[in-house]
């Protein structure tokens, strides 16, 4: 049987909070942070988010490059429009990579 790497594995999808704006950053960092280090593919689940702002979104860039950078797979779940539109603005579509919206193909 193949064994798997640690980046075959796939951790429990982390929901991130419908707040997610400089108050929370640091949580966020620590939570993607520890996701990172232990290897494993990561899944972001993004549905909830209601409020998002700039602090929120560096976490979230700086994570998926420092993901690509470790080979570490990230997919998102879903993403809200108010993430969506953060992204968007930010211009960092490229970067953060969240999935289409539904019914877009």
């Amino acid at each position: 049987m193949a064994k798997k790497s640690p980046q075959d594995a796939i951790a429990a999808p982390l929901a991130l909070e419908a707040d997610l704006r400089i108050g929370a950053a640091p949580a966020l960092r620590d939570t993607l942070l520890a996701a990172l280090n232990a290897g494993a593919a990561v899944q972001l689940d993004g549905n909830a988010v209601a409020q998002v702002d700039t602090a929120a979104l560096q976490v979230l860039a700086a994570f998926s490059r420092d993901a690509r950078a470790a080979s570490v797979p990230v997919a998102w779940l879903g993403a809200s429009d108010t993430l969506r539109r953060g992204v968007t603005v930010l211009g960092l579509d490229a970067l953060i990579e969240l999935p289409a919206p539904a019914g877009v193909n």
